[in-house]
């Protein structure tokens, strides 16, 4: 069977196994005639690869398998932009030899970058079940939105997979989720529908819920709020209460 659940794709194997695809786009930044955005094919990579590797690491899958489509010439936009992604599999603990495959675009010149990624990770359903939010957690946001050349200059502010690692370690944390281009509003509502909640917002909030973050430079969490202070112990970005979730009023 197959099922989508928030940004990620589920295939149900069997009783045991489900694979997990992630998916992430990125047009127009690079250091290409015409892209919009100048920077570094390395940072190109590196970011497209953090969303669709945070989606995967959030809902609780291991990374099994990274699809590069790159719509530009691999010598050497392609191997650059590779460095990035290599970097971010790095991170996780992940061999390039042995996950990444992909294509590249070698028969028309392009002026232009474009690439596309996409992850398949698996999870084990007798130690794993879909993350949730509780009725009584508070909901906060890790990392500030950035969006385009902002983060390129706000790195101080942006959640990373590291980051993502060590929150998923947490036994306090319930949920965790990367926000993409709808935002964080967004994003926490789809949090607590999951689990047939609402999402009350918080009076004088310090952070945009509007605004696109852009790579998943933030993500929403739902924790139990007597750690909050532990947390914020622990994560050298900004953390900011939202909002909390409820039973839903009948």
């Amino acid at each position: 069977m197959i099922k989508k659940y928030r940004d990620v794709t589920l295939l149900e194997l069997d009783d045991k196994n489900i694979l997990t695809v992630a998916c992430d786009s990125c047009g127009g930044i690079g250091n290409k005639e015409h892209d919009v955005i100048k920077a570094d094919p390395y940072i190109t990579g590196y970011y497209t690869a953090c969303v669709c590797l945070a989606e995967t690491l959030a809902i609780g899958a291991k990374p099994i398998t990274i699809i590069n489509n790159f719509c530009v010439e691999m010598n050497d936009t392609g191997k650059k932009i590779l460095k990035g992604v290599y970097k971010v599999l790095e991170m996780i603990g992940l061999d390039k030899e042995d996950v990444v495959t992909g294509s590249t675009e070698e028969n028309i010149p392009v002026s232009v970058t474009g690439i596309g990624l996409t992850v398949i990770g698996k999870v084990d359903t007798s130690i794993w079940e879909f993350p949730k939010p509780k009725a009584g957690n508070i909901a906060v946001t890790v990392g500030n939105p950035k969006v385009g050349n902002e983060v390129l200059e706000a790195k101080n502010e942006i959640i990373t997979i590291d980051i993502i690692k060590k929150i998923k370690s947490l036994d306090y944390i319930e949920d965790i989720l990367p926000v993409g281009s709808k935002g964080i509003e967004y994003e926490a509502v789809q949090m607590a529908l999951s689990n047939n909640l609402e999402f009350r917002k918080s009076k004088n909030i310090k952070v945009d819920m509007k605004k696109s973050a852009g790579p998943a430079t933030c993500a929403v969490l739902a924790m139990d709020k007597d750690y909050l202070e532990q947390l914020k112990k622990i994560i050298d970005i900004p953390i900011n209460v939202i909002g909390d979730y409820i039973n839903v009023c009948i």
